[in-house]
């Protein structure tokens, strides 16, 4: 896809001969075992309508060792528990993940020991046990896991694992980069001795605001061989999306993996978590603009300059408010005595908080489930040049619709004022499109909150120019796909 600038309006011509990523794994969510209560039998069905509606083919899941493990003495045999109330919420989760197919990314907070001296005996049994992340243990109760998901309760649709939520951070539980390596190995040996290693692939470094941990993999000539997908978090301030800076480091270790890794080309590069660190909370693990219109527009730019730099997926933090909270602050027995995790597409709990709004889909569902839905797992994402434009980018993929050649093309103007792009689709192509806009004044929904197309635009052919008009700030969708 080339782009070049006549006159102060960009045109952009389809190039399908220039692909950045040749199966893309999606644009997914964060969807977790909720840490309070489960929801109620509406609020599980409320959420799954919201996903059917994205269609949803991504999502990361991460869990605690405890929620299906009481106790593993040293010298002792583990003692489980795989039905307890979080493990069954696990599985309505894996359920809906396995009968839609979603590529599931299953992976353990961190070692099950715990930091500080504080600790509550009925939800984290395993601190008592001394385990870090060194610990064979750990892996072993990991694998006896994993063999009853996958052999047991035939979840094929996990196919990914992710030993220990961002290791190189103080506020998690990993001593170093040596230390998260022991356990990286004894994991790799653990699914190789229960023949779970052709199922399940092993990502890293997970590693937020730590790039370099990549580059100290790949030094790595026994890590390297391990790791077989590379995963980072990153949540971004305005100005690294502004100025692009945050598509051309992703670009870089696209790159720096691809020439470096022996095998680095065929290996994932994604973002196992995403989002906007603008707008967050000082105090608390809070995103203060999630509800609102801007944060959607951020989005669909984050995702568009991932794609853009070579990645083959983006984990967006995250699904649901009523997953994780920030603080406890209260004793009455109630919701309201949590300080929550605010970072969702909606907040299931928002009746029970006494705030019924915050269940409404937020306005970044609306470019996020667009983003998901119209950019399917295995889609060729094709390069996409500068438009000349400062703060107008564009992204374009190509993907198989029922036997057809289907496209989508994504344009977010991050700009003050109205732009306008000229689009010249692929040689030989007459194609229908479905076009969705995202302005503030222009975001047609169902009573629901679901995204609605603007127009349809029928019989474009590569011999015409379409031309598109952008509102200041917004996202227009164009897809074949229906």
């Amino acid at each position: 896809m080339l782009s070049t600038t006549v006159f102060g309006q960009a045109v952009i011509k389809i190039d399908t001969g220039r692909a950045l990523a040749n199966s893309y794994l999606g644009n997914g969510v964060q969807w977790d075992p909720y840490e309070v209560k489960s929801l109620s039998d509406a609020d599980w069905e409320k959420a799954y309508r919201r996903l059917d509606f994205m269609k949803l083919g991504f999502a990361r899941v991460v869990i605690n060792a405890s929620l299906y493990c009481k106790t593993a003495p040293l010298g002792q045999a583990p003692v489980y528990d795989f039905n307890s109330p979080t493990a069954q919420v696990l599985y309505k989760i894996l359920d809906y993940c396995q009968s839609r197919h979603v590529t599931v990314i299953l992976g353990e907070w961190g070692d099950p020991s715990g930091k500080g001296e504080t600790v509550d005996r009925t939800r984290k049994q395993l601190r008592f046990d001394g385990i870090q992340e060194y610990d064979p243990r750990w892996t072993f109760i990991i694998g006896d896991f994993l063999t009853y998901l996958i052999n047991e309760k035939k979840y094929t649709c996990i196919k990914y694992y992710n030993l220990g939520n961002e290791p190189n951070g103080d506020w998690m539980y990993t001593e170093s980069f040596a230390t998260w390596k022991t356990s990286i190995i004894n994991l790799d040996n653990e699914l190789k001795a229960r023949n779970l290693r052709g199922k399940v692939k092993i990502v890293g470094p997970d590693a937020s605001w730590a790039n370099q941990w990549i580059k100290q993999i790949i030094a790595d000539k026994k890590l390297v061989n391990i790791i077989d997908a590379y995963e980072v978090h990153w949540y971004a301030m305005a100005k690294e999306i502004n100025s692009e800076s945050f598509e051309k480091e992703l670009a870089y270790y696209r790159d720096y993996i691809n020439t470096n890794d022996p095998n680095g080309k065929s290996k994932p590069f994604f973002l196992g978590e995403g989002g906007m660190l603008e707008g967050k909370s000082k105090t608390l693990d809070q995103q203060k603009m999630i509800g609102t219109f801007q944060y959607g527009v951020w989005m669909a730019d984050y995702a568009v300059q991932s794609m853009q730099a070579g990645q083959a997926g983006v984990i967006a933090w995250s699904l649901d408010d009523a997953m994780h909270v920030a603080a406890r602050t209260g004793n009455t027995g109630s919701l309201n005595d949590y300080e929550w995790k605010e970072w969702g597409l909606w907040d299931s709990f928002g009746e029970e908080k006494g705030k019924p709004e915050l269940e409404k889909l937020r306005p970044w569902y609306y470019t996020w489930s667009l983003l998901s839905k119209y950019v399917p797992a295995g889609s060729k994402i094709l390069k996409v040049d500068s438009t000349g434009i400062v703060g107008l980018r564009s992204a374009a993929v190509t993907f198989n619709d029922n036997g057809q050649t289907g496209y989508t093309f994504i344009i977010v103007n991050a700009t003050d004022s109205h732009k306008e792009v000229n689009l010249q689709l692929p040689a030989g192509s007459k194609l229908t499109l479905h076009q969705f806009s995202y302005f503030e004044n222009d975001m047609s929904r169902t009573p629901d909150g679901f995204p609605v197309e603007k127009r349809t635009i029928k019989n474009v052919s590569n011999s015409k120019i379409l031309k598109i008009g952008l509102e200041s700030k917004g996202v227009v969708v164009l897809t074949t796909m229906k």
